[in-house]
């Protein structure tokens, strides 16, 4: 009776439901307990980024685009979650412009994800807005290594000369430069090479433009063409024009060059016939001069068409034309040789030493003797008698003029006569 009232009794078996129940729930908290976990390094996918491209804007994420998620639910299914199970997504078209912040939403893909409950960790993802500028830079080429002996660098030669970079403006003020290098040692002839551009910063450092959004070059290559020149060495010859002009009493005695020798540059066919750089005497002149002559002369003018000048070489010749004034002097002539001489008579020179004016340069005096002056007299046909004959007289040195005539008084015996003849017979020169 007992049990059929318990059977009936309808609030009883709803409390043997409840109590059931309980009881799997204890019984399953100690099973599979509640776990709670932070998940981190979830990605963030960003959507609708063609609204700020369109507008001609760009945006840089203030931060990582990672967020972190809370995770709470059975210990089997939270303990096997990974970042790759949830997806958190910003969506640019909702951005709030006063505080550029933009909601994040999140789902989760994981097996048992209705047994669990997860929330971000920061609900939105802070942006920064600015414009998308274009700027144009010109290409700077660096040159590396050595060539090899005799040949230097003529022109240098980009393709394109200038990069065009659309970017944000954040990266565009920070480019300073745009260069390309290449590696000239031990080239002997042109050359090409492909570059590819490097950025640089106002201090010096390489930037990657690659991490930059919304950033385009209009080139990523660029060909360098190397002009490689012949080097050559060459005389500078001076020609001087009226050396023998001088004004009266002066000689011009040489000149002085500040350059020698000068290394120009050009193509190899060109320096070939190339032996010196002349300087004509029409530009050079010491006609009637009494001092020396200084001239400046310009030496590019005096290169054939396509040869120049080295850098570096002196560009240009100072000439001193150089004019000293002469003096005269008196030399003795001791010894006078008589040619043509009659065995049979005797000759006396009435007049020695002989006196003679020669003229030079102060300095040309200085090592002259009479060994360098030949003095002679010519006596053949001359019979006895008194006579003023003209010497005739030689110098070693072509530098010495000399000023008058030389003439000597001779007096020719016959021994062996009874009477000398008193009359004195001239020759004229």
């Amino acid at each position: 009776m007992k049990f059929k009232t318990l059977f009936n009794d309808w609030k009883l078996k709803l409390l043997s439901v409840v109590l059931a129940i309980l009881a799997w729930v204890i019984i399953l908290s100690f099973v599979d307990p509640t776990m709670n976990r932070t998940i981190t390094n979830v990605p963030i996918t960003v959507v609708n980024e063609d609204i700020f491209s369109e507008a001609g804007k760009s945006y840089t994420v203030d931060g990582r685009l990672y967020t972190s998620v809370r995770v709470s639910g059975p210990t089997s299914v939270v303990k096997n979650l990974t970042a790759g199970d949830f997806a958190a997504t910003a969506d640019l078209a909702q951005l709030y412009d006063v505080t550029g912040q933009v909601p994040l939403s999140l789902t989760c893909t994981a097996r048992g994800a209705s047994s669990i409950t997860y929330s971000l960790v920061t609900a939105s993802l802070k942006i920064k807005i600015e414009d998308v500028l274009s700027k144009r830079f010109a290409v700077v080429v660096d040159t590396d290594g050595e060539l090899a002996d005799g040949y230097l660098i003529g022109s240098v030669k980009a393709d394109p000369e200038y990069i065009t970079v659309k970017a944000p403006e954040s990266v565009i003020e920070r480019i300073a430069e745009v260069r390309v290098s290449v590696d000239l040692n031990g080239l002997t002839d042109n050359a090409s090479f492909d570059c590819t551009p490097q950025y640089y910063s106002t201090v010096g450092s390489e930037l990657d433009l690659g991490i930059a959004k919304e950033t385009v070059v209009s080139h990523d290559s660029v060909r360098v063409d190397v002009e490689i020149l012949t080097m050559k060495t060459v005389p500078v010859v001076i020609n001087v024009a009226g050396q023998d002009e001088v004004a009266s009493g002066y000689r011009y005695t040489g000149a002085q060059q500040s350059v020698a020798a000068v290394k120009v540059w050009g193509l190899r066919s060109r320096l070939a016939a190339l032996t010196s750089v002349t300087i004509p005497d029409a530009d050079l002149s010491v006609a009637g001069a009494s001092e020396d002559v200084t001239v400046e002369i310009e030496l590019s003018k005096y290169l054939p068409e396509g040869i120049e000048l080295v850098d570096g070489e002196e560009p240009v010749l100072t000439v001193i034309l150089q004019v000293a004034p002469l003096i005269v002097k008196t030399c003795d002539v001791e010894t006078v040789t008589l040619n043509g001489k009659n065995p049979n008579y005797e000759y006396i020179l009435r007049n020695m030493p002989l006196h003679i004016q020669l003229r030079a340069l102060e300095e040309d005096f200085k090592g002259i003797t009479e060994q360098h002056i030949t003095a002679t007299l010519d006596v053949a046909g001359y019979g006895p008698g008194e006579y003023s004959l003209p010497v005739t007289i030689e110098l070693d040195n072509s530098v010495f003029e000399m000023l008058g005539a030389a003439r000597l008084s001779l007096s020719v015996v016959d021994p062996d006569a009874q009477d000398t003849p008193a009359e004195i017979g001239e020759t004229g020169e």
